[in-house]
């Protein structure tokens, strides 16, 4: 059949390779603060603080450890992995300290172009073209380290900010 792909890594970013990249220090010192439990999922960014309020996010991801063969187990984890951070990046333009949100996947689909190891090093490219009325809408690009396009993503998520204690309700018309 056909075969063609017209994006690839070096058409959407230039990034670090994910030995190069670090884990953001404002993450890890937020995560130092709450009871940890380990995710199964390893991360490493390729933005620094500076690029924290663009609605944009790349970061490489792996499964932590060796996963068997089982292809339909590496799109399990790469599906499980894609949500993890993903509707978060709507509001990168509306982040300031003590801002906390709530959200709730309205959908996400995903696109598996080419067969997917989660055990390798995978760069997750999501961009936020659309926060508005209380939805944020995001996409997403996963490419191998060879710099193939894997998977293609979407999503619209409800993103609401959490009420504090003691806020009088606003009427809602």
């Amino acid at each position: 059949g056909f075969d063609s792909t017209f994006i690839s890594l070096s058409h959407a970013v230039i990034v670090l390779s994910p030995d190069s990249s670090v884990i953001c220090r404002q993450y890890r010192n937020s995560a130092a603060k709450k009871k940890f439990v380990p995710w199964p999922i390893e991360m490493r960014f390729c933005q620094d603080s500076k690029s924290q309020h663009e609605p944009s996010l790349h970061y490489w991801f792996r499964a932590r450890g060796k996963l068997s063969d089982d292809p339909a187990l590496h799109r399990c984890v790469v599906a499980y992995a894609s949500d993890l951070l993903y509707s978060g990046v709507s509001l990168n333009p509306h982040r300031k300290r003590g801002l906390k949100t709530y959200s709730l996947s309205l959908d996400h689909s995903m696109w598996f172009h080419k067969p997917v190891k989660a055990d390798d090093w995978l760069l997750y490219v999501i961009d936020s073209p659309s926060a508005h009325g209380g939805r944020g809408f995001v996409t997403g690009r996963m490419f191998n380290r060879q710099g193939e396009l894997i998977v293609s993503l979407t999503q619209e998520a409800l993103i609401r900010r959490a009420k504090t204690p003691g806020q009088t309700p606003r009427p809602k018309l």
